[in-house]
């Protein structure tokens, strides 16, 4: 029945496509598997859609637009924290059984993931258990203990106390607390076995509600300067999890270099976020700075450098499931990183869809919203209309031009608009279960600024070909037919045999 559930609206779909962002070839029919690769799209809740107008986004605006990030080829969500919380951005929790009452009610969250999963979508959350609220009962049951150091007190465990300073560790009266974020979230004694079993009965809870995984929050400072420690963790979480439900997908907040999210992948959670793919510094940025250069632009270069990017995302995985993204609640956005140029927002995209694994997409990114500055900056609300009331969190500016570019119902009536071309690059992850999932081999090409790779997945290949140069170039010598071309603008012409690619173009054979 899950597999049905998955496959129906991907055939719907197909009766429905529009043309695909660019040229005029229709965008191919949806081909779904059911495992855990999917087209994630990340939304914080409190900024999507307001759908009662209080000035708030909240979980009926989400359900009222699933229609869209289904349509836009994501085939799942996950949702930043949506529990009772002291903050704007929901991660100290207070309460993880509830629903923030900002964001609607439990009634409502059942609604939206029942909703969800008619549709062929999967539903992540958030599960924050690095640390908890100051203002958590546990916290302040434990706190009270503390001050008169009542160490048989059955809540003194479930926190990290000491009577001295001590790094990272933060006064709270005559006492100090482990709290490496802020005095607000104080962090958790993970090896209490109180707290785990009632961070088991958390996930349970979820889990038994119908979720299809968890976001994992700062999975790095679960033991602090302990990598090892934090990674047995992780993949606790993941047997407590699927203990619910077998195929519980579970991915992680390591914020590090490769090495350290190596180590975590061999904790048994499913992924870990890939960044060294993103940002400024990022392995897509490096590829589109070689190849975009005003001035001796190296395409031949960007290839390379490209293609060697493609391993290393499948290497870092071990052989779960990699996790690349551009950027996300917490860096500054993509469409601002690449100086809000629209020919390299598109491109950006395209090369991360060509990745192996799931990508992960912030909401607001596919029409090119902007925000650095400080993290409410980064989280304000989505443009649907022109007429759309800004949503704006406490912090962030009322001044700053957070849309440069047109609202989403301007560009989904625009063939080649950002929104478009995101939703071509979705489309063909979906179509071509290879590009999602397959393993890669470089073709020879006589052009050297194009890279064409094999992937190859469950004894399928698709071939796809990027054009790094800025020109249209002939590409001969291939084999396959043309399915799909995602075009910064123009489009591919021809047959593998002979194509004809415009500049920054890809084009999908099989």
């Amino acid at each position: 029945m899950k597999r049905i559930l998955r496959m129906i609206p991907a055939l719907l779909l197909g009766l429905v496509f529009l043309l695909g962002g660019c040229g005029t070839l229709p965008l191919p029919e949806e081909n779904i598997v059911d495992d855990s690769y999917d087209n994630y799209y990340e939304i914080f809740v409190y900024s999507f859609n307001d759908s009662d107008g209080n000035g708030v986004g909240d979980l009926k605006g989400v359900t009222q637009k699933l229609d869209y990030v289904r349509d836009m080829g994501y085939t799942g969500i996950w949702l930043m924290p949506i529990n009772p919380t002291g903050s704007y951005h929901g991660y100290d929790v207070t309460d993880y059984k509830a629903i923030n009452p900002k964001l609607g009610t439990m009634a409502d969250f059942d609604e939206m993931l029942s909703a969800a999963h008619s549709k062929g979508i999967r539903v992540i959350i958030d599960l924050v258990v690095n640390h908890t609220s100051n203002n958590h009962p546990w916290f302040k049951s434990a706190l009270n203990a503390a001050r008169s150091w009542n160490t048989s007190d059955p809540y003194f465990n479930y926190y990290n106390f000491s009577t001295t300073p001590k790094a990272g560790y933060r006064q709270y009266g005559n006492v100090y607390a482990e709290a490496q974020f802020a005095d607000s979230m104080p962090d958790l004694n993970l090896d209490c076995e109180a707290v785990r079993e009632n961070l088991a009965d958390i996930i349970a809870f979820w889990m038994e509600k119908g979720v299809d995984g968890f976001r994992l929050d700062a999975v790095r400072y679960y033991y602090f300067g302990d990598a090892a420690a934090s990674a047995e963790f992780t993949g606790w979480i993941k047997e407590e999890a699927v203990k619910h439900n077998p195929d519980a997908y579970i991915v992680g907040e390591d914020w590090a270099a490769t090495s350290e999210i190596e180590q975590f992948y061999t904790s048994g959670a499913d992924s870990f976020f890939c960044f060294p793919a993103q940002g400024a510094n990022g392995y897509v940025n490096q590829a589109l700075s070689e190849a975009m250069r005003p001035i001796e632009a190296d395409p031949a270069a960007a290839a390379e450098r490209y293609f060697s990017s493609m391993q290393s995302v499948v290497s870092m995985a071990n052989g779960y499931i990699p996790a690349p993204f551009l950027c996300n609640h917490d860096t500054a956005r993509i469409a601002g990183v690449l100086m809000r140029q629209e020919e390299r927002i598109k491109f950006a995209y395209g090369l991360l869809s060509m990745y192996t694994g799931n990508t992960f997409t912030y909401y607001g990114d596919e029409i090119g919203m902007l925000g650095s500055a400080n993290d409410p900056e980064k989280r304000v609300g989505m443009r649907w209309t022109d007429d759309t009331a800004a949503i704006i969190p406490p912090g962030a500016s009322k001044t700053f031009e957070y849309y440069v570019f047109d609202s989403v119902e301007k560009q989904l009536a625009d063939e080649n608009s950002i929104l478009n071309y995101y939703k071509a690059c979705n489309r063909a992850r979906n179509a071509f279960p290879a590009i999602m999932r397959g393993t890669a081999e470089r073709i020879p090409c006589e052009n050297a600024g194009v890279l064409a790779v094999k992937k190859t997945y469950n004894n399928t290949s698709v071939t796809v070909v990027i054009n790094f140069t800025s020109g249209n170039v002939g590409v001969k010598g291939l084999t396959g037919e043309l399915k799909q071309s995602i075009c910064v603008s123009g489009s591919v012409g021809g047959s593998g045999s002979s194509l004809s690619m415009p500049g920054f173009s890809i084009a999908i054979l099989a």
